[in-house]
Formats: structure tokens, sequence, C-alpha cells
């Protein structure tokens, strides 16, 4: 007589986390776990921004994981740069490998780590590279290609990286989605800007292209790339001309705006309707609506402060709340980054003392075809 066994299902645990990749919605995340594998990936529902919704990317992080196709092995190239030709070998070859070319390196800021983004987590993402890299003097690597120009104009403009709450856009009478594709970038934000709408709410998108998030919004204002400062400085033009400006908040919280007004007034709606490649009514009608409705909300994206004179850009369009003085409502103001609100220990999590004295050169990413270029001071 033969005795069936019973068999053995692994017991399943929840993990909560966030999602860490470059994104301003940082989705938290509910994963079930089965003997030591991921088997389900899901919103967490009690999280009130994200609401248990998730990307469609990140919806099938589990599926990307397990591909077949994945790389779990290092590769090493076995031909000429650009041939495609690479054998996989033993993470000790590839570490013993690395660790000799490093140690061969007669000067140390001949080594240049070369990263950004990836995944955001503090330690993983900025924290234990940064120490090692330290730990060797290499050369430091000013990372600059993402949103440097518009962090450095909130910086110069408010104090700081600071914005919104992101959820007080629900209640907005006027959302101006500024260089955003916020449905394909930004979906949580998109959330309360379609609440806002259901709410009576008008949407007004700004980007050269005609995006998703133009598709919805209620007008679509097509300006031509790079020419964003030329439309807020039109703007201001008319909030002057009509005196649709807050005198009381201009005069207790800001700094320097007999100058702003002076070039703003070089700004006409005709002007900047020729720069901009819209037409003037169009800009003369934003401006109205601008001034006149209250609370009215910037939404800025970092995709406009990526040209020549983007940063300065960017500090235009974050002077428009103080004139009209809609920071003086939670559901007015402007949101390009709130990060300021949650100050991090850099030097805790990256050890710049491991240097030891020495001071390496800082390289701009941005320009690394030039370092690169550069014999006198090789890379």
């Amino acid at each position: 007589m033969v005795m069936a066994t019973a068999s053995f299902t692994p017991p399943q645990t929840t993990v909560l986390g966030a999602c860490p990749h470059d994104c301003p919605d940082t989705c938290a995340l509910v994963t079930t776990v089965q003997a030591g594998r991921a088997i389900k990936l899901q919103g967490n529902p009690n999280h009130p921004h994200t609401a248990g919704v998730l990307c469609t990317k990140v919806s099938r992080y589990i599926e990307r994981n397990d591909h077949a196709e994945r790389l779990t092995t290092p590769l090493r190239r076995v031909g000429p740069k650009g041939a495609g030709r690479f054998e996989p070998v033993s993470w000790e070859i590839a570490l013993d490998e690395i660790a000799a070319r490093l140690k061969a390196q007669k000067h140390s800021e001949t080594i240049l780590p070369y990263s950004y983004a990836g995944t955001m987590g503090l330690v993983q993402g900025e924290s234990m590279d940064r120490r090692f890299f330290h730990k060797l003097g290499a050369s430091l690597l000013d990372r600059t290609i993402c949103s440097t120009a518009g962090g450095e104009a909130l910086s110069f403009t408010l104090g700081g990286k600071v914005g919104m709450r992101v959820e007080f856009f629900a209640e907005s009478k006027l959302i101006l989605i500024w260089g955003s594709n916020s449905i394909g970038s930004n979906l949580h934000f998109w959330r309360h800007a379609q609440a806002a709408k259901r709410a009576g709410a008008r949407l007004v998108c700004i980007d050269p292209r005609k995006t998703e998030t133009a598709d919805k919004c209620d007008e679509h204002i097509a300006l031509l790339p790079g020419t964003d400062a030329a439309l807020a400085l039109a703007l201001m033009h008319e909030l002057i001309v009509h005196d649709w400006l807050d005198h009381d908040y201009i005069a207790r919280h800001t700094l320097g705006w007999a100058q702003l007004r002076e070039r703003a007034l070089q700004w006409p709606p005709a002007r900047a309707a020729a720069v901009c490649g819209v037409p003037q009514a169009q800009i003369v009608a934003l401006a109205r609506e601008y001034g006149t409705t209250k609370p009215a909300a910037i939404r800025l994206n970092y995709g406009m402060q990526r040209v020549r004179g983007g940063g300065n850009a960017a500090r235009a369009v974050a002077c428009l709340p103080a004139l009209t003085g809609a920071w003086r409502h939670r559901a007015g103001g402007m949101l390009l980054s709130a990060s300021s609100h949650f100050p991090v220990d850099r030097a805790a999590l990256q050890r710049p003392d491991l240097l030891a004295g020495r001071r390496p050169r800082t390289i701009n990413m941005s320009t690394i075809g030039d370092a690169l270029l550069d014999t006198a001071h090789p890379v």
C-alpha cells in the first residue's frame, strides 16, 4: 500500500516598498513573495497619493525581471567597438579584470564614473558608488543632464526646490500643464488634474508637441521649442498692463520686482507671438485667464529647461504665481520639484571625506565629448 503525500505549497508574504524609478510619482508597491521570488506586484491601495494604481511599465515589472532575455551574467567585449561581439564571463572574472584596469591607472583622475539615475534609492542609487570612487580619488561627475538648470532656477527664485502639494491641484480652477506629458510621465498628478476638471477647472497644456495630455486638455498652446521664457514674459506684460497683480503680496514677499517689471514690459504679446509661433490672441486670452482665475496653478516639468537658456525660462515661469498672489491659496502656485521639503544628508551617504584631502577635477556630464577629446587631461 502506497500512501499519497500531500504537496507542500510555500507560504506567501507581502513586502511593502516604493517604485525606485526616476519619476515624480514614487508609487507605493505591494509585492507578493513566495519561496524567495516575487510572484505578484501591485499598487498599494492604502497609499492616498497613488491609490493602488501603477503605470504600465512598472505593473509588468515581474515579467521584465524574469524575462528569458534579461542579462544575468557579465558580457565581455571580444571584438572591436560597434561589432556587437560579446562573450559571457563569471562575476569573479569580470570584477578581477575591472579591478586590474583600475589599478593600472597612473593617475586616479583618469577614472570617471559616468552614470545618472537608474534606480533612485538613496543607498543603491547614489551612495555606495560615490564612496567607492571617492576612495579611489576619481574625477567627480557633475550630473547635469536631466534637471540641474530647472533645479537651480527654483533655488534662485524660490529659495529651494519647493512647490505645491500635488493633491491640492484637485482644488484648482485653472491648471497650466507646462512642458509635461502628464498622462505618460506623471500619472498620479493627472488623476488630480482630472478631479479638478470634473469640478469645473480649465486645463491648458503648453507644449510644442500635441501629446496625449494636450489632446485631453481644454486648450493646447503649441509654442515653438525653447520659447517658454518669451511666453512667460508676455503673460507678465499683460498682468502688469491690466493690473491683474497682487500688489500687497509682491511688496511683502518678493525682491527685484522693479527690474522684472521693466523687462516684462519689453515683451508685449505681439512680440512673443512672433517668437513662440502662436497667435497673439491666444497669449492675451491665457494671460486674462491666469490673471483673473483664483486659484490658478502651474505644473511645470523638466523638458522645457533642457535648452539654451532653459534655467532662466524656468525662473520666468516660477515668477508668475507671485505676481498674482497665487501662493496665498493652497491650490495655487506651481510645482516643478518639491525635493527641498525632504532634505537628505548626502555627505553622510556619499562620504566625501574618503577623498582624504584630494581635490579631483569635476567634469560636466553634458559636455562629456569635450572631456574625452581633451588629450592634455585624458579620461
